[in-house]
């Protein structure tokens, strides 16, 4: 049996996603022995390839250059899957564009206008690994997903399910502006089990309700933390089902 034809790749990010995929260790040993890897210049390896079966790309576009990189890879790739938050939101990149019209007046006239665009705005996107970073288990169920043919689910409930799990003690309860209840799942609720509140890396769950978690915190005199309501303003950007 032909083995996949793996490239991972990385647009505009702090390569956190990939180093979590080097931090499978001796999975990923395992894993790189049973796919054909093309690409994957942060351990070197960068071969030369017409086609691949899975482009894994890490990272927001920021420029025409890496649009166009990413179209290529597109129509040279069975499967794309965005990897961290940057490809499958914009990641922290999109803080700029809430005052973008104030920076712009302090460049030079002739500077272009920037961007920080998740894939999906440009190309189809067949599966999305979220987190900053990514979870690095998360990576190594979409591969074996893609091993055997299956399709990729990411969890579709949010982090509050996994904190009831964990028997964890609710951070809103004790005043905190936490965003478990609106937040995708699949960290086992990282933050909050150290008494950190949730800070919605992972994107929105599909049952997310932004109004009510807002109501909630004004309820609570807990303050709303200020991205809240430009989140709810764009709610259907973030949703993703």
């Amino acid at each position: 049996m032909n083995k996949i034809r793996l490239g991972i790749f990385s647009l505009s990010s702090c390569e956190g996603c990939l180093v979590q995929i080097l931090n499978l260790e001796d999975y990923l040993v395992e894993l790189f022995n049973m796919v054909d890897l093309v690409s994957f210049k942060l351990i070197g390896v960068d071969k030369e390839f017409d086609t691949l079966d899975v482009a894994v790309i890490e990272g927001a576009v920021m420029n025409d250059e890496e649009e166009k990189e990413l179209k290529d890879l597109r129509e040279r790739s069975k499967i794309i899957v965005a990897l961290g938050d940057c490809a499958c939101y914009g990641g922290k990149f999109i803080i700029k564009d809430f005052h973008v019209n104030g920076i712009k007046m302090n460049l030079p006239r002739k500077t272009t206008a920037f961007k920080a665009d998740p894939l999906d705005k440009y190309v189809k996107v067949d599966y999305y690994v979220y987190g900053c970073p990514i979870v690095k288990y998360g990576f190594l169920q979409l591969m074996k997903d893609l091993l055997m043919d299956k399709p990729y689910r990411p969890k579709t409930y949010n982090v509050c399910a996994e904190c009831i799990l964990k028997e964890n003690n609710c951070l809103i309860e004790a005043g905190l502006p936490c965003l478990g209840p609106i937040t995708r799942a699949g960290c086992n609720a990282l933050c909050p089990s150290v008494g950190r509140e949730c800070i919605g890396c992972r994107g929105l769950s599909d049952d997310a309700n932004i109004e009510s978690l807002i109501q909630i915190f004004r309820e609570r005199n807990i303050e709303v933390p200020s991205y809240l309501p430009k989140l709810l303003k764009g709610e259907e950007k973030w949703r993703r089902k």
